[in-house]
This record gives structure tokens, sequence and C-alpha cells, in this order.
């Protein structure tokens, strides 16, 4: 009797990845590499599910068995890769990724693939010569020309970026990523502006699609460049509302979650001493606040390497109190209460390895991860040698900036203008705990200070985090590193003031935010 065809195990796995069965996808892996040892697939289901449940090491041996015998199999390179870069063995992934690279040939999709890893990796003009390979055997590809753009935007070569987005649009005219994009990577003028082929696309797209999510948030910045703050009001808004339907999410749960901080670290702690001999920069803060701005100006420094939105340090945290709990946690607060019951010296060990791929070889890191915010007492417990910079902005200000722009569902506070408001309350009473627990601990560094004052706040900052004054940290748009976060235009620009006051245009419209805000007690003016 035939063993049923490999599309088959396929099919049986997807279904057990679904359901987040990981012992039923094990087991259909299993079962594709005994009825198909020659063939790479159940090797790679199987390390696909074994790195999702954290096995890393049995994940990088199924793809290693396999490549004994064909080792030029560019699909369990790229997976090789993937498990090597978990174990924070950065210089042999990207050595498996390059061998990958070398065997693909020019063959569009294993480049893409390849390409992908290297995005990830944070190694994006690596990425970027695969994506012109793999550009140049598929030009008509409008996907692989998306992926080359996005990686242009993010190593700063805008123009690039936008003559990529225009070859898809000429493919496919109704694009609204690459409208969008056009949109973000160039100011719109009256002679030069999308907002005719954006209002073409979305009258023939459904209308709560993604799509037309998109092509609203791009007619509201097309219209707010254009001076039209009435149409760009009423695009943007049409956007959230469009945005928060397709979302799941209860703010009570977020003010819950703050209660619980508060009442977990209620008072000031005796020092600790260093376990781990490191002192990170923790940049922390609201979205939209200055913080890939501030990472560019210390990533600018000889003794700084930029790690990035690190997702690290709440994997770290909520992986040490599952497993350091009798039973697992039921939800977010239990979660939450178990934090302060964490060994210091553990976290700092785990954080370590689960970013050493990410932290570079230079003496001081930064991680820019803004949410990190809500866990500033145990990064100083893990830490006591981190430096905490927390950046502020204009209440109206940082709300407008957040609900202007596009998270997907990152942060989904920021589709509703009262459950915005209502964060950022919470967000500001849990920083004032922070601040009287941990005294002389946090720096509050104005965002308004960094645009207008730029020397001073710099030469400030830098004395805070014991690093000598450097002037290429005045010159930060011109630092190489990728910048991968919704700012990685401003970011490429020297310092500019006109951001400040954009809110005013629509200070009839944000009355209510601000008359919430206000009624909480936070001033605005």
């Amino acid at each position: 009797m035939s063993s049923p065809p490999v599309s088959e195990f396929e099919r049986q796995f997807g279904e057990r990845l679904s359901q987040r069965d990981w012992v039923g996808a094990t087991a259909a892996a299993a079962a594709c590499r005994a009825a198909w040892p020659a063939r790479s697939t159940g090797w790679l289901l199987g390390s696909i599910v074994a790195l999702l449940t954290d096995q890393k090491e049995t994940a990088l041996a199924l793809v290693q068995e396999h490549l004994a015998s064909h080792p030029n199999d560019v699909q369990c390179l790229v997976q090789k890769a993937e498990c090597l870069l978990g174990l924070g063995q950065r210089a042999a992934a990207l050595a498996a990724a390059r061998d990958a690279a070398a065997a693909a040939g020019e063959t569009p999709a294993l480049l893409d693939s390849i390409g992908e890893f290297l995005v990830t990796a944070n190694e994006h003009r690596e990425a970027l010569a695969l994506y012109h390979r793999a550009v140049a055997a598929a030009p008509r590809d409008p996907d692989l020309r998306s992926k080359r753009a996005i990686v242009q935007r993010y190593l700063g070569n805008f123009e690039l970026a936008a003559d990529d987005f225009e070859a898809v649009l000429a493919m496919t005219p109704a694009d609204a990523e690459a409208l969008k994009e056009l949109v973000e990577l160039r100011e719109q003028t009256r002679e030069r502006n999308w907002t005719a082929p954006l209002q073409g696309a979305l009258a023939n797209v459904a209308a709560a699609s993604p799509e037309a999510v998109l092509l609203h948030f791009g007619l509201a910045k097309a219209y707010e460049d254009l001076g039209e703050y009435a149409a760009s009001w009423r695009h943007l808004s049409t956007a959230n509302s469009l945005q928060r339907r397709r979302l799941q999410y209860d703010p009570e749960q977020d003010r819950a979650a703050i209660d619980r901080l508060i009442e977990t670290f209620p008072s000031l702690e005796a020092a600790r001493p260093d376990t781990s001999g490191e002192s990170p920069i923790f940049i922390v803060g609201l979205p939209r606040s200055g913080t890939t701005l501030v990472d560019q100006i210390l990533g600018s420094h000889s003794a700084v390497h930029s790690g990035g939105e690190l997702p690290v340090l709440s994997e770290t945290l909520f992986g040490l109190a599952e497993r350091g709990a009798r039973s697992k946690p039921a939800d977010r607060l239990e979660y939450l209460a178990a934090l302060g019951g964490l060994d210091p010296a553990a976290i700092a060990r785990e954080y370590l390895a689960r970013s050493r791929s990410q932290r570079g070889d230079r003496p001081r890191f930064t991680d820019k991860q803004t949410v990190n915010f809500f866990y500033c007492p145990l990064i100083l417990r893990a830490f006591p040698n981190a430096r905490i910079v927390h950046l502020t902005r204009h209440p109206l200000a940082a709300c407008h900036a957040i609900y202007k722009t596009h998270f997907r569902a990152t942060f989904p506070f920021a589709n509703e203008l009262s459950e915005l408001a209502d964060f950022y309350v919470g967000y500001r009473r849990l920083m004032a705990h922070w601040h009287k627990i941990l005294p002389d601990r946090i720096f509050d560094l104005p965002y308004e200070e960094v645009v207008t004052e730029q020397e001073r706040t710099t030469r400030r900052l830098l004395a805070y985090l014991d690093l000598p004054h450097e002037a290429a940290c005045l010159e930060f748009h011109l630092n190489p590193a990728a910048i991968t976060t919704a700012s990685s235009v401003q970011a490429r620009q020297p310092l500019y003031a006109s951001s400040l006051d954009r809110w005013r245009h629509f200070a009839t419209e944000l009355g209510p935010l601000r008359a919430r805000l206000e009624s909480a007690g936070i001033r605005i003016d």
C-alpha cells in the first residue's frame, strides 16, 4: 500500500498548527518523515513546530539530519539559519543563510525566503542584494518589487523605494499598500500628489476591507500635507473606525493590568547587586513619542549598538512566570501578579541569552521596545546599572500622532479616541508610580526639547548615560543603520519642529479626547 502524498501530511500539519495542537502537528511531521524520508518536507515541518514550542536544539537537529545527505537544500538551510539565530549563534546563522543564497541560483521564491530571513536578522543590506537578484529574475512580480521597496525604505533609499512602488502600480494600479507607501515617502504637493489614484482605488474595494483602511490612512496623510484638514480628518476617522471594527480589544483589560502592576510593585526596593555585568539602555514611552529618533541618536555613538524594538523582555518575563508557576497562569493579570516573584538574576540571564544575536559587539546597546515602560522595576532589578530613558510628548501631540498612524493590530488602543485617551491616562498614572518608587532612576526626556534644543539635550542625555559627547550624535540622520519603525522617514531627516503643533489643525476634532484627559487631571497647556 503506497504512502499518502506529501500534500496530505502538509494538510494535516496545517490543521493541527491552526488549532495550536503541537503534539498533533509533531506527529504529522514525524509521519511525513517516515513515509518520505528523502523529501525535506517532514524535516522542515518537524523543525518548524519544535521552534514554535521553543525546542530550538530539537528544531536544529531535525534540519541538520536532512542536510547531512542534502547539503544544498535551500529551505532547510534557511530553517537552519532560523534555529541558529534563535539559539543566539548569529555568525553561524548568517553563514547558513549565505550558503542558502549560494545554492538558490536565481530562483525567485528561494531568494525571497532567504531575504525574509535576513530582514528578520536585521541584515537589510544583504537582504537587498538578494531582492535585486529576485527582481532581476522576475521583474513582473509585484510582490517581490514591494518587498524590495520596503527594504529600500528601511535603509533610507526613499527614491529607490518610490520607484519600486511606482513599478508595482504599473502592474497593479489599485495596490493599496503601494499607494499608501508612496504618500508616506514623499510630501504631497498641489503639483505632485496621489489623491486621485487613492480615491480611484477606494471606489473599487470593499468598504470595510483592509485595503480600504490603508487607502483612508493614505488619503488622510495626503490631505494633511495639502492643508485640507477637514478632508484629512474625515478619512482619518474613517480609517480608524474601520480598523477598530477588525480588532478584539477590551480597554478594561489594560486598566486592570496597570492596577495589577501598581499592586505588585507598591514601594521602593533596596538596591540589588548586579549579576549581569551589563548596563543596557532601555528607551521607553508611547509609540510616536520620539523613541526612534533617540535610538538613532544613540546608535550614532561609537560605544552604542542600536538593538531596535526587541521583543525580548516581555518574552523573558512571561516565559519565566509560566515556568515558575505551579499551574499555568489563567490570564494576563495572573501573569502580571507573578512578575513580582521572579528571580532578577534569571531575568538577566534569559534576556541576555534571547537578545544575544541582536545586541551587537559595542560596549552598550539599546532596547527601544516602547511598551517596556510596563516593566521598569523589573528592568532595574535584573540590571541595576541599566539606564531607562523615557520619552515624553505634549499629550495632544502624542495622541494625535498615534491616532494617525496605521499600526495594524500592534496597538489596539490607538483607533478610538476615548480608548486612546483612557490608555494615555493609565500610562501616565503608571509612569508617575514608577517615578515615585524609583526616584532618579528614570530619565524623562521631552521630545520637544530633543527637537528644539538638539545639542544641549543630546549632551544632557549622553551625560545621564555616562557616555562622552560625540559629534556623530548630532548628525544622527546620516546613520546608515536600518530603521524599521513607523518613523523610518522622519528619522532620516535633520531635526525639524514642524511636527510639534500639527495637532492644532485638528484641535476641534480632538476636543473630546482633550476633555477626557483634563477630567483625569492631565494638564494640556
